[in-house]
């Protein structure tokens, strides 16, 4: 015959165990999937001034992504740069499928201040 002792001891045990089954089966079973990051076709990387050829130039690096089409894609992609958007430039590339092409684009930069922003205006696809 067990003690009253062991038995409690028994119960004890089996509460904990089943107590972290429940706690794993909650919070990592049943856990939401991360959430994926959906790409965009075409994506501005990075930018900035460059002054190395003693002129000014607004420098904005890009990634066109050719994710989904089963043939090459020609992409005619219009670029933003500063607060306006009188300031632009318009690149037209071929990407293979299911690749990627990274390149960049510059205009003249005669403003004084910073580029604070270089953005995708515009992304036809032929």
């Amino acid at each position: 015959m067990l003690s009253r002792r062991t038995i409690v001891g028994l119960l004890a045990m089996f509460a904990v165990v089943f107590g972290t089954a429940a706690w794993y089966i909650e919070t990592q079973v049943n856990a939401a999937p991360k959430p994926v990051r959906e790409r965009s076709e075409v994506e501005v990387t990075q930018y900035g001034v460059d002054q190395s050829h003693g002129r000014r130039m607004a420098v904005a690096e890009y990634v066109i992504h050719n994710d989904t089409a089963p043939e090459p894609v020609t992409y005619t992609v219009t670029f933003g740069f500063g607060d306006d958007t009188a300031l632009t430039k318009t690149v037209v590339k071929r990407v293979a499928a299911h690749d990627s092409y990274t390149g960049s684009v510059t205009i003249p930069w005669d403003r004084l201040e910073a580029l604070d922003g270089a953005r995708v205006l515009e992304v036809q696809r032929d």
